[in-house]
């Protein structure tokens, strides 16, 4: 059984002689879009263009939410939480807006992608009781996992016309397209 040997400087000639093959490239020029996850068919219904989902890693509450957005305005979604006072229900989104910039991390939005950041989101929220009452969710992207600081929501359920709760909650806000 034979090898092949080839000398350290003849690998270091090979290497050197396919890079200067390549043609240069300008750092300046924009990186091209990110391209659709193998998740992306599951996780995205066929005409969105867009959807956030975010899930809390709190201890004392739970948060999970599913926000799809469609290129006419309108959103979807669902979810479900825990808060501290034993209440818990399901939420059913009707309104989505993007705000602050886009993925991937913060870019200006259309440099990309169009996918925003963070989210407002709004819909009817009903509790275990059975009672319906509207809520906001502020969804905030953090960046992370790039950066150390989990993404953020506020839940805020209204109660009365004059007593809306803020829950906050820690976790990671998921985007598609990524």
């Amino acid at each position: 059984m034979s090898f092949l040997r080839v000398p350290a400087s003849g690998i270091a000639i090979v290497l050197l002689a396919t890079a200067c093959a390549e043609a240069p490239t300008d750092p300046s020029e924009a990186s091209p879009p990110p391209e659709l996850s193998v998740i992306t068919p599951l996780l995205l219904p066929p005409g969105a263009d867009w959807g956030v989902y975010f899930v809390s890693f709190n201890q004392d509450r739970s948060l999970n939410a599913r926000v799809i957005h469609y290129p006419d305005g309108s959103a979807t979604g669902s979810g479900s939480f825990v808060v501290p006072g034993g209440r818990s229900g399901v939420l059913r989104v009707t309104s989505a807006t993007g705000y602050g910039d886009c993925l991937p991390n913060g870019a200006a939005c259309g440099e990309f992608t169009n996918v925003p950041e963070s989210a407002l989101v709004a819909g009817i929220a009903t509790l275990a009781t059975g009672k319906e009452l509207p809520f906001t969710l502020d969804l905030h992207s953090n960046f992370w996992p790039t950066v150390s600081t989990y993404d953020d929501a506020t839940l805020t359920l209204c109660y009365t016309s004059r007593r809306c709760i803020d829950y906050s909650f820690f976790g990671e806000l998921h985007h598609e397209p990524q």
